[in-house]
């Protein structure tokens, strides 16, 4: 009899307990719904008051229509003679733009430029930009401070000629595609070929003379003279030089990024890079194959991180490096 009313009590208490804890989350109220959509509230955009331009910036301003209102800039200095810019304003149509500058002391003979492969291998992939740098460090003939991403995309590789050390892994016949790379013996970085071969006459490039060469898409300026005119917005990549050949610069366009960069277009890009000094000028390519790579000077340990954006990032198979030996 004890046993059976051992158990009979055991029995009950567990019922009455189970029963409790069930009455005890019917009454509360606090436990979320995992079953509705939580709602986010959207990150604000905010941009530090910035009442003082650059006079990069100023440059755009004063030398162009395409300025309306200013909202920030900031610099950063990546190695002497290698500058960083990042600027933000609203256009002549009323969308925000955000782009990205460097500007790059070439007169410093040590710093020069070399083409880039993914996985620093003599084949074309598709890698990251950031990580085809970090892989392409083995073998540079100094400290990578920077890079773009090179030649648009035709059948998994660069449309045009290409050449890394000397080993020539493309080769085209156009005389009017523009190209940036330096010959064998040199480590001057120059452009190659012009927008047009009947108005200024270039000689073909001998490969055999080459040390690296990357391609581009478009001639934005050609000694001076406007080339490349209007397009929609896009995210756009540019390199230049001045007339003394002293500077290089390079830009990249943000976009097309709802409430925070609309993208640029060509003839905009084109009177940017004339704006800031630029001589002659390319775009490279355009849209999410857009990238502008710079050393992380803040990171313990050398690596490279991407300081633009674009609305889907992509992979590239061929980049411009720019080298400090």
């Amino acid at each position: 009899m004890k046993r059976r009313y051992i158990k009979t009590i055991i029995g009950l208490s567990i019922a009455l307990f189970t029963m409790g804890s069930l009455d005890s989350c019917k009454v509360r109220d606090d436990f979320p719904e995992f079953g509705e959509p939580v709602e986010e509230e959207p990150e604000e955009d905010i941009i530090p008051p910035d009442n003082q331009m650059t006079p990069m910036i100023q440059s755009i301003k004063d030398k162009t229509t395409y300025l309306k209102v200013f909202q920030m800039d900031t610099t950063q200095t990546i190695s002497p003679g290698v500058e960083y810019l990042h600027a933000r304003f609203i256009n002549r149509e009323d969308v925000p733009i955000s782009i990205h500058i460097m500007e790059l002391d070439i007169s410093n003979p040590k710093l020069t430029m070399q083409a880039l492969t993914p996985y620093n291998e003599n084949m074309f992939a598709v890698q990251n930009l950031p990580e085809m740098v970090k892989f392409n460090q083995k073998t540079a003939e100094g400290k990578l401070l920077a890079a773009i991403n090179g030649d648009a995309v035709t059948s998994g590789e660069p449309t045009g000629s290409f050449v890394k050390f000397g080993k020539v892994l493309k080769t085209s016949t156009s005389k009017t595609r523009p190209y940036i790379g330096v010959k064998k013996g040199s480590d001057a970085i120059q452009f190659f070929n012009s927008p047009d071969a009947t108005k200024y006459p270039t000689d073909a490039i001998n490969l055999a003379e080459i040390k690296h060469l990357v391609g581009g898409s478009y001639f934005l300026l050609y000694k001076g003279e406007d080339v490349s005119t209007s397009s929609s917005g896009a995210a756009r990549i540019a390199v230049g030089i001045n007339q003394a050949s002293t500077k290089l610069y390079l830009m990249a366009a943000d976009g097309v990024i709802a409430n925070f960069s609309a993208g640029v277009a060509l003839n905009d890009l084109r009177d940017m890079m004339r704006a800031i000094g630029c001589y002659t000028a390319m775009q490279p390519t355009s849209g999410n194959l857009t990238a502008m790579t710079v050393l992380d000077i803040l990171s313990p340990e050398q690596s490279w991180i991407n300081k633009n954006f674009t609305t889907t990032p992509a992979g590239t198979t061929n980049g411009i490096g720019f080298v400090l030996k």
